[in-house]
């Protein structure tokens, strides 16, 4: 009982440790707040710590970017260590300020550090052995320095165009093409032709079957056909396929030799007579939104349960905005 108490009473104590500071974020405004930039808060962040500051950049999945090239950062998987981008921490202001395509913001609010909310923790438990103490909310599983927000404002809602591949090196870039001496690189361009079949050919059952590795169990299924709907509705990506004579191109996500094999396969076509110079340069542009000039769907392995086998799952991604596509020259 006493582990369970602590970790209750540890809930609203971890709730002022995630927070950028003690002090109320609605005495944090526009007004009052220090200009700054999103590099400077990353490089010197102990002398912004806890600070009212306003920032302005690129603002997409729960993130602000310093400019489009920022998105090329690459960050390990719990958040540390970005100089170019910064998160902006889940709260009121994020819920009623929901941005639906990427665009320039002002974002006002404290800086924090879900690194700090831990390091208290780990202090915390030091303490008390006895007791289980763990760090709620979004910093339970994030080590990234963040904006508390109190104000966001968007300053220009025009979409910025993706990132092409004549601006992004190979080696800055989150995907690459897919090794040809990768064992399980058949089988999963396989499962990706079949996926692109189905959609081609409208049929839904197979869609079904190979996107929904539970296709049996009904509300899995019933999703999958809604996602089948989407894709092949009148004005959607899918609505016309083209052709597996066309132009194709996989991907795999970067790794270095150290980091293994890839888990999972990404093949695109295009939709045109030629898209050299035109494939997605970065994972999140491979979106399938109607004005990409090529469509993309992705082949994983899928673990259906402990002692269970292993699938080849296929699914097409589907975004409801994205970066704008770059005007043909």
């Amino acid at each position: 009982m006493r582990r369970r108490l602590a970790l209750l009473i540890a809930t609203p104590l971890l709730a002022l440790a995630g927070t950028a500071s003690a002090k109320s974020t609605d005495r944090c405004s526009p007004a009052t707040a220090k200009p700054t930039d999103i590099e400077t808060i990353q490089s010197q962040y102990r002398d912004w710590a806890g600070q009212c500051v306003r920032v302005r950049g690129i603002g997409v999945d729960r993130h602000v970017y310093a400019d489009r090239q920022a998105l090329t950062e690459q960050t390990p998987p719990f958040g540390a260590g970005a100089r170019r981008s910064i998160l902006l921490l889940p709260n009121r202001e994020t819920s009623r300020r929901q941005i639906q395509q990427p665009a320039t913001l002002e974002v006002t609010g404290r800086v924090g550090s879900c690194q700090d909310a831990h390091d208290a923790v780990a202090e915390m438990q030091a303490a008390a052995q006895n007791d289980f103490i763990m760090v709620s909310g979004y910093c339970h599983t994030s080590l990234a320095t963040y904006i508390s927000p109190s104000h966001i404002r968007v300053i220009d809602p025009t979409r910025p165009m993706r990132l092409t591949e004549a601006e992004v090196p190979p080696e800055q870039r989150d995907i690459m093409d897919a090794p040809t001496d990768w064992p399980a690189l058949p089988a999963m361009r396989d499962a990706a032709h079949a996926l692109f079949n189905a959609l081609a050919q409208r049929d839904q059952n197979a869609f079904v079957r190979l996107s929904e590795p539970y296709y049996d169990s009904p509300p899995w299924a019933k999703e999958a056909r809604q996602n089948f709907a989407r894709l092949t509705a009148r004005k959607a990506a899918f609505a016309h396929v083209p052709p597996d004579t066309q132009q194709e191109r996989t991907f795999t996500e970067r790794l270095t030799p150290e980091e293994g094999t890839p888990s999972d396969l990404l093949l695109c076509r295009c939709k045109t007579s030629d898209c050299t110079g035109k494939w997605p340069a970065l994972r999140r542009d491979a979106d399938n939104l109607p004005e990409r000039p090529y469509l993309c769907v992705a082949a994983n392995n899928y673990l259906l349960g402990p002692g269970k086998a292993t699938v080849i799952q296929a699914t097409a991604p589907l975004a409801k905005d994205g970066f704008a596509e770059p005007s043909t020259p």
